[in-house]
C-alpha cells in the first residue's frame, strides 16, 4: 500500500511544500507541484530531507575531539571559545 502525505520542508523559513510518499519500507520525498512557494521544485537541501530519516552518521550526543562529553563541558567549550575570539578581535568578530 502506498500512502502521500502533503508536508513543509523543515530547512528554511520559505516553507516549500514536499509530499512524502511511503511504499512498503521506502519513503520518497519531491516537491509539491500544487505548493504556490516552490510549484514542486526543491533546493539542495530539500532535496536531501530523506538523508534525516537514518541515524547513521548522525551526532547524537556532543563531542570534543570526536570524544563524547556532556552537554554542559560542550557549552562552556562553546562559550570560552567565543570569549576568546572577543577577547582577542573585538565583539564585531562575532554575529
Amino acid at each position: 500500500m502506498t500512502t502521500s502525505i502533503r508536508t513543509t520542508c523543515p530547512y528554511c523559513g520559505v516553507g516549500c511544500g514536499i509530499t512524502a510518499t511511503q511504499d512498503h519500507a521506502s519513503i520518497q520525498f519531491v516537491g509539491d507541484k500544487q505548493h504556490p512557494a516552490n510549484f514542486g521544485r526543491l533546493c539542495s537541501k530539500g532535496a536531501a530531507v530523506g538523508d534525516t530519516l537514518s541515524l547513521e552518521n548522525r551526532l547524537l550526543y556532543p563531542q570534543i575531539q570526536g570524544r563524547q562529553v556532556g552537554w554542559d563541558q560542550a557549552l562552556t567549550a562553546v562559550a570560552d571559545g567565543f570569549q576568546q575570539v572577543i577577547a582577542e578581535y573585538g565583539p564585531d568578530a562575532v554575529a
